[in-house]
């Protein structure tokens, strides 16, 4: 069978599918396809990017970020990084990519493979940002021990006499009782996926050594945690909901370990790896990144995330006294020209409207009827430098059509191809 391997940008069109293949498409939809017209035999990639089987065929797509370039690729870790260290973003973490476990893995190159290491980013900032912010959590947990000259819980009949008693250790009893502590399941299986990251990352070789740093302040805190947890143990764990801080953590530790097929010992530096289907939502990871230079230029508690509306939710809100502002993050390319989109303008105008916006700010009540607030687009320009003095520059480039509009384009970190 001749399997076709299509590599196509986002938000890009292919003629590359017959019909019966596109048809195929219609009835198994995709999250990586925008768009399928059967009459002029295309589909369009949206702005999701991942590797994914088109379709029940075993063809293959995968598809790339339209800012990579023949010398470039985007910089997921820096950009993921930027925003994760917020705490509000743990909330948000989920609708950032999918992987399909259920399905078969596809054989790819390792650079082809994008999710492991925002999975890996994402799990590591989780557990910096929540998991550990009070410690790790202590609770009750089920123990097996052979205690000498003592009994403590249930006598294990079975194993103390085959451990001790044809053993001639007639002193000693296998025992079964709860103990109280942080060698738990749950944090056993948060260390084990802490280290699959740890060899994961030293394999890839990476340079970011923010990653060093991050991991050389976690690893203390499951000094005492045991790192031996069956398979079976992790596969079937349940979430403790005592510890919903936990839940997210444990999804991607559990994300992890079976990324690896639950062996450690599989994970090197080899050219060619088998990864699971996946997608990673573009315009949501620019939203993050775009989150974390707010919160720099701005500080933490000046800019509202995901700040909710009468009608939907605004991206970013700065509620500084005196310098109130409607932000929101485009992932698009057209506001690099002198272009726009009415529907995001119209969109800007209901948030800097809506009483609900207002009631955040410490604008009074009665100056509402005659508050115009200031709405700004930030979107992605490879041509531009991310400023320092970044709130000093947020009007210099209006929306002339529009009173109180401006747009402001920041570039995407990227890294070298080597």
């Amino acid at each position: 069978m001749n399997i076709k391997k299509l590599h196509i940008k986002e938000h890009s069109f292919s003629h590359e599918l017959n019909e019966e293949e596109l048809i195929d498409l219609l009835k198994n939809p995709n999250q990586l396809i925008d768009e399928i017209d059967l009459e002029k035999g295309y589909f369009k990639t949206g702005y999701y990017i991942g590797l994914t089987r088109i379709g029940t065929t075993q063809n293959i797509l995968y598809v790339t970020p339209k800012l990579d370039t023949d010398t470039t690729k985007i910089n997921y870790l820096s950009m993921l990084s930027k925003g994760m260290q917020h705490p509000e973003v743990a909330s948000f973490g989920k609708e950032l990519f999918y992987v399909d476990l259920d399905a078969k893995p596809i054989k790819v190159k390792q650079e082809q493979d994008l999710i492991t290491p925002l999975i890996i980013v994402s799990f590591l900032q989780l557990l910096s940002i929540k998991c550990l912010k009070k410690g790790l959590r202590k609770s009750y947990y089920r123990v097996e021990r052979n205690i000498y000259g003592n009994v403590r819980g249930k006598i294990l009949v079975s194993k103390t006499v085959k451990q001790n008693l044809f053993r001639n250790k007639n002193l000693s009893v296998y025992c079964s009782f709860e103990d109280f502590g942080v060698d738990s399941p749950e944090n056993r299986i948060l260390k084990k996926a802490l280290l699959f990251s740890v060899k994961y990352l030293n394999s890839v070789h990476t340079t970011e050594s923010k990653f060093e740093s991050l991991i050389n302040y976690i690893s203390p805190a499951f000094s005492t945690v045991n790192q031996n947890i069956s398979t079976a143990e992790i596969k079937y764990f349940k979430n403790d909901n005592f510890f919903p801080e936990y839940k997210r953590g444990l999804e991607l530790a559990k994300l992890i370990i079976k990324r690896f097929g639950y062996n450690i010992n599989s994970i090197n530096s080899d050219a060619n790896i088998n990864v699971y289907p996946y997608w990673i939502d573009m315009p949501k990871l620019f939203e993050f990144y775009v989150l974390g230079i707010l919160k720099e230029a701005f500080g933490r508690n000046e800019i509202i995330f995901q700040s909710n509306a009468n009608y939907g939710e605004l991206d970013y809100l700065r509620v500084s006294k005196g310098q109130e502002l409607v932000i929101d993050a485009k992932y698009k390319n057209l506001y690099v020209k002198n272009n726009y989109e009415i529907d995001d303008i119209r969109q800007l105008s209901g948030y800097a409207r809506d009483k609900k916006t207002l009631a955040k700010t410490e604008i009074p009540e009665e100056l509402w009827d005659t508050t115009l607030l200031n709405c700004l687009i930030i979107y992605p320009n490879q041509s531009k430098e991310i400023l320092d003095n970044f709130d000093f520059k947020l009007f210099q480039n209006p929306i002339s059509q529009f009173q109180n509009f401006y747009k402001k384009g920041i570039k995407i970190p990227t890294r070298e191809i080597v």
